[in-house]
């Protein structure tokens, strides 16, 4: 193993990469309050560890920023067979983005990302991964400042440029996942075979369920029940009858 040194937008990167089959798992380690925002209860990270299918493990930090987030995600935005993984990276002066590292030639590398909100202190709640318009192309859905803006996004992630930036293809305000100091993202994604996915969120002030569609390049939404707490989620994600 050797260690070696990435540079993203300016942002030095310290990754130890060791030659390796495809990821197979993902998580945060090392807690840390040097970012010292806290809107996500215990979720600051100094380290992105990935393990590989030959049972070795790449670990990545940045110089001048955290990891922010629940935990990583893995999906196969290529349809390679491999999945990729998805972070939330803060950085100390301009907030956070979405970053999507790969394996190539047995290193962990950026695939894509957004731009960052632009400020310090400024988060964003991933709601889910999945062919959202059903036009055979992946899109992340996410809610920008859900104790602020309250706007939920999706990002179309383009797969011909490694490496170039996500694309947003619609946006709705109004709607959030996640109560300020809590250390869960609320909601989530129903993605049922046969059917359009349906983003699940609560709207700006918790009163309701909001379910939310893509369609024809426009998000819909529609209140289905009053929010009375996280299990409010459980009978609208599951795909069971419907």
């Amino acid at each position: 193993m050797w260690l070696g040194a990435v540079v993203i937008a300016g942002t030095a990167l310290v990754a130890a990469p060791v030659l390796a089959q495809n990821i197979v798992s993902a998580q945060y380690l090392e807690p840390t309050d040097v970012y010292g925002h806290g809107a996500l209860q215990d979720g600051e990270y100094a380290r992105l560890q990935v393990g590989l299918s030959d049972g070795t493990n790449l670990s990545l930090t940045y110089d001048d920023a955290v990891f922010e987030d629940i935990a990583p995600r893995l999906h196969d935005f290529d349809k390679d067979g491999a999945p990729e993984v998805v972070t939330v990276v803060s950085t100390f002066d301009a907030g956070a983005r979405i970053q999507i590292f790969t394996l190539r030639k047995g290193a962990l590398v950026p695939f894509a990302s957004n731009l960052p909100i632009g400020t310090r202190n400024r988060w964003l709640a991933i709601a889910g991964v999945a062919d959202f318009n059903n036009d055979g192309i992946d899109e992340i859905a996410y809610v920008d400042r859900p104790h602020l803006a309250k706007v939920l996004r999706i990002l179309l992630v383009s797969v011909e440029v490694t490496g170039g930036a996500l694309s947003e293809v619609a946006s709705k305000t109004g709607l959030t996942n996640h109560h300020l100091g809590s250390a869960m993202i609320e909601g989530g994604v129903r993605d049922c075979e046969g059917q359009i996915p349906v983003i699940l969120t609560a709207n700006s002030n918790w009163q309701t369920i909001v379910e939310t569609q893509l369609q024809d390049g426009t998000l819909h939404s529609t209140s289905v029940a009053p929010y009375v707490g996280p299990d409010s989620f459980t009978r609208f994600l599951a795909c069971d009858d419907r």
